[in-house]
């Protein structure tokens, strides 16, 4: 039997896929874990490449081990994520019209709510 996992344990673990929902990762005794998307910070995550990538390590903290070993786990309270977290916070409206950019055109008329929904919401934030 290989070595036994804790909740609340922290444990460097490899990304080995990334999907949608969450990052598929492997510790260094093989054993197979999920990071959900909703487990990379308190924020809104989009889009789960922005923030991992396969290969990468990074140190996660174990929040379940399932019955067959497995482990479900979260980069929360990492402190990489945690900054990553306070710099989008910081982040201006205009950093996000320049994103989503590469996405593709979309006319102004359709954009230009969102952007002032988001102004409008940075101004209730300060």
């Amino acid at each position: 039997m290989g070595k036994q996992y804790k909740v609340g344990q922290f444990v460097k673990v490899k990304v080995t896929g990334i999907q949608p929902y969450g990052a598929f990762v492997e510790t260094p005794e093989h054993v197979e874990g999920l990071i959900h998307i909703s487990e990379v910070m308190n924020d809104y995550v989009h889009n789960l490449n922005q923030f991992l990538s396969v290969g990468q390590i990074v140190k996660a903290k174990v929040i379940k081990v399932e019955v067959d070993g497995k482990l479900n786990l979260s980069l929360k309270e990492n402190e990489y994520f945690k900054r990553q977290e306070r710099k989008k916070e910081k982040r201006s409206v205009l950093d996000e019209i320049r994103e989503t950019e590469k996405y593709g055109f979309q006319p102004l008329e359709e954009r230009l709510p969102k952007w002032i929904n988001q102004s409008n919401k940075h101004l209730e934030d300060d």
